[in-house]
């Protein structure tokens, strides 16, 4: 393990990353590469109202009329296979609205090797038209609470490995880079070097219950607290049934550079 740990260490040395304060410990306490949400529950749309779908890809966060968040990693299998197209507003896609992004924007030190910095931009051709089912996130203003309860919410696969027609959600607890290593397991060696990052440009969570929770489909997608866009869903285990933590990008050390891009918060 500490050899591991080292190699991590000594391989981040070359690897250009963005750092932000350390998280704060939180009181309160709590009773997921592509991603799913397994036996999640059923979500409404109306306590979602920033989640945007990129169907059959990932999930995206509103951060304006014009703006969406998403994971880095999400861009390339959207341009491969011509996916332009999201979706807000609706508990199903046949409920939602349909929007066109016209171009999209991955942060310039995104790594997909060390899978940091895996955050990106999507501009949509028309604004959108705001309501009680559609409506932006604010951007952090001070870096994340550790043991802290959150909220996310995707179209991810099912637990039998099927699409997930209707919006579902979950809980999740952000957890110290001692308590997410120990929920890896040993078998899962090659996601270890990903603790150098947690709680400067990552963020690990756990489910609350202990469970499986994100899969294949959820990437990109929001993890809030409160009207805060806090996370945005990165990567987890090859097999999404094999580890209960997930990690997400840590939006705030990114917010310079979104407001720079988008002009969103000045």
């Amino acid at each position: 393990m500490s050899k591991m740990l080292l190699f991590s260490v000594i391989f981040a040395n070359a690897v250009i990353t963005l750092y932000a304060m350390p998280a704060k410990e939180s009181n309160a306490t709590g009773d997921e590469l592509s991603s799913r949400i397994l036996y999640g529950e059923y979500a409404d749309i109306s306590e979602y109202p920033y989640y945007a779908y990129i169907k059959g890809a990932c999930g995206a966060a509103i951060i304006s009329d014009r703006w969406l968040v998403t994971a880095a990693h999400c861009i390339q299998p959207m341009r491969e296979r011509q996916l332009n197209q999201v979706w807000v507003g609706g508990n199903t896609v046949q409920t939602s609205q349909l929007y066109t992004i016209d171009f999209m924007v991955a942060h310039p030190r995104y790594n997909k090797i060390m899978i940091i910095n895996d955050i990106a931009l999507l501009h949509l051709a028309q604004p959108l038209a705001f309501s009680n089912t559609v409506q932006p996130l604010e951007l952090p203003r001070m870096e994340y609470e550790l043991n802290a309860v959150h909220k996310f919410a995707g179209h991810g696969q099912d637990e039998y490995g099927n699409p997930t027609e209707h919006l579902m959600s979950m809980k999740a607890r952000t957890l110290g880079v001692e308590e997410c290593l120990s929920n890896i397991p040993k078998t899962q060696c090659y996601i270890y070097h990903q603790l150098y990052y947690v709680n400067k440009v990552s963020i690990c969570v756990q489910r609350i219950g202990n469970r499986f929770g994100t899969c294949h489909g959820d990437s990109g997608g929001p993890l809030v607290r409160g009207n805060t866009l806090v996370g945005v869903l990165s990567h987890g285990p090859d097999t999404c049934s094999r580890s209960l933590v997930d990690f997400f990008t840590n939006v705030a050390p990114f917010v310079g550079w979104i407001k720079e891009i988008t002009g969103v918060g000045y």
